[in-house]
């Protein structure tokens, strides 16, 4: 029987780097085309990479294992992605009081740690950062990991490249920084080479935009570029008139192109996602929420191959039903509540430290009798406000572009309070509440959550060539899990019963055994 609680990591793995590991007895999932691979079919590791698939056509059958694994009859696919995620917010709620501010500032680096292991123990591979205020934070933690001090997935980071006075780039006034302090926001000035936000002026030219993008890469190692567009303030949520051109947007996606990367657009508006497509972004981040979407946008977005993430867990934190609006009664907005009231206690006890979990369900329950403050005295109804048409127009828009066969990845905007890095499971469970409970036939399988949240996300990370499904030649990340993942779409982002990390054996939940082979 697999643990849900402690995580049993294997701190000796017998095998060298250049052994030959053979797994056995396992069900080994073809991921691309939704179906188990034949039952003979093995899967032999050597260093960090599956070496063959004995069993499959044009499969070497001569090679000798130097050790084996019987994986006991257990199912097993890629490690996941996390596509779109935040590892350095602790947050527990975003509308905390002053004791939750102070224990999650208190707590940030064992939350950190609990969130790094846990992405482990959920068969989460593979992490996006889309957004951070201090590079520092993250980059000791890639260090940690490297040096074996730490246990967590590949991080891979996002540098947002704006223009000032915006969404991602608030004025770093008095007001501000009082406010940051007090949620604990690491304030970095952006010219820093430590701050994960890069500004260009207002009237930048083609080319300081292209300079910026330069910086973001040479100076602060972006391995991907973020675009914030939204024209709202972070804080007040109130309109802001400053935003990018179009020429501007172009020249941003041209040079992260141009220099081999991929650009993630954070939107939630129809305007937004049209000027993303017509710049020809990689990827769309959330879905376009202030309005609905027509078959045109729809064939636009199709057209130009871009993918979107549609992070529905941002419904999760952030769609509650607000005395008076028009969306208080709405169905879709109380079939989310409903979903979160039934799971909230759970994801606490789950994902969060000791110290924290009260913090999450304190929360809950003063957002469910209609308290919305922030540090127990600023009003935070106009978040709630802004966000509630995510749970109707975001909804539609979202089912349209799923049932137009729009390319999509899987990331749930993690560390967005409650969800974290970790809890991808709970996005799967939005995709289910939103296509396989509006009345018509179910239309997400757990083939399809497999195939968001491996292939089509290594895609949208450019990372398909080396990840995302079990093939000769790529490394061996494999989560094994009791249960069948393709009937049962929630147990991806479960916990594992065991991980192969790397071509090791990193976790061992139920008794694995790594023997030696018979001398022939």
């Amino acid at each position: 029987m697999k643990s849900e609680g402690r995580i049993n990591f294997v701190s000796s793995y017998e095998p060298g780097k250049d052994a030959i590991v053979e797994l056995k007895n396992g069900r080994f999932v073809d991921v691309i085309n939704g179906r188990y691979f034949p039952p003979e079919t093995r899967v032999i590791i050597q260093g960090n990479k599956i070496k063959a698939m004995p069993g499959l056509a044009g499969e070497p059958t001569d090679i000798r294992p130097d050790f084996t694994i019987d994986l006991q009859g257990k199912a097993v696919f890629p490690g996941i992605f996390n596509t779109h995620c935040h590892g350095s917010y602790t947050m527990t709620t975003v509308s905390p009081t002053m004791r939750d501010n102070r224990l999650s500032n208190r707590f940030r680096d064992q939350q950190i740690a609990k969130t790094m292991e846990e992405c482990l123990a959920h068969g989460i591979t593979h992490i996006r950062d889309c957004k951070i205020d201090d590079l520092r934070i993250l980059q000791e933690w890639r260090e940690k990991v490297s040096r074996g001090e730490a246990n967590g997935p590949r991080i891979y980071q996002a540098i947002v490249v704006t223009q000032p006075k915006g969404y991602f780039s608030p004025p770093q006034t008095l007001s501000w920084r009082l406010f940051s302090m007090a949620l604990g926001i690491p304030i970095i000035e952006y010219e820093k080479k430590e701050s994960g936000i890069v500004v260009f002026p207002l009237d930048a030219t083609d080319q300081q935009v292209r300079d910026a993008v330069k910086r973001a890469i040479e100076e602060r190692g972006a391995e991907y570029i973020k675009i914030g567009e939204q024209r709202e303030d972070l804080v007040s949520f109130k309109p802001v008139n400053t935003i990018m051109t179009m020429e501007q947007l172009e020249a941003l996606v041209d040079e992260t192109n141009r220099r081999g990367l991929k650009s993630t657009m954070h939107h939630m508006s129809v305007e937004s996602f049209r000027r993303g497509v017509k710049a020809g972004v990689s990827s769309l981040a959330h879905v376009a929420m202030d309005a609905e979407l027509n078959e045109e946008d729809i064939k636009a977005f199709i057209a130009a191959k871009c993918i979107i993430e549609p992070t529905l867990s941002v419904a999760y934190d952030v769609v509650w039903p607000v005395k008076g609006h028009p969306s208080e009664n709405h169905p879709e907005v109380l079939k989310i509540k409903q979903f979160r009231d039934r799971t909230i206690a759970r994801l606490a006890e789950e994902f969060y430290i000791p110290e924290l979990k009260d913090s999450v369900l304190g929360s809950h329950q003063r957002l469910s009798q209609g308290i919305m403050k922030t540090l127990g005295i600023r009003d935070n109804t106009p978040l709630f406000r802004y966000y509630a048409p995510a749970g109707i127009h975001g909804v539609r828009n979202f089912r349209m572009l799923f049932d137009a066969g729009a390319r999509m990845a899987c990331g749930n905007d993690g560390g967005i309070p409650p969800c974290t890095p970790a809890s991808l499971n709970y996005e799967i469970g939005m995709f289910d509440l939103v296509l396989n409970s509006d009345g018509k036939a179910a239309r997400f399988s757990g083939a399809d959550a497999l195939r968001l949240c491996t292939m089509s996300s290594a895609e949208a990370m450019g990372l398909e060539d080396k990840f995302g499904s079990i093939q000769t030649g790529k490394v061996a990340d494999l989560a094994i899990v009791d249960g069948d993942p393709l009937a049962d779409l929630h147990l991806v982002g479960s916990r594992v019963a065991a991980l192969i990390y790397d071509g090791k054996l990193k976790i061992d939940n139920c008794g694995l055994k790594v023997e030696r082979a018979a001398t022939p």
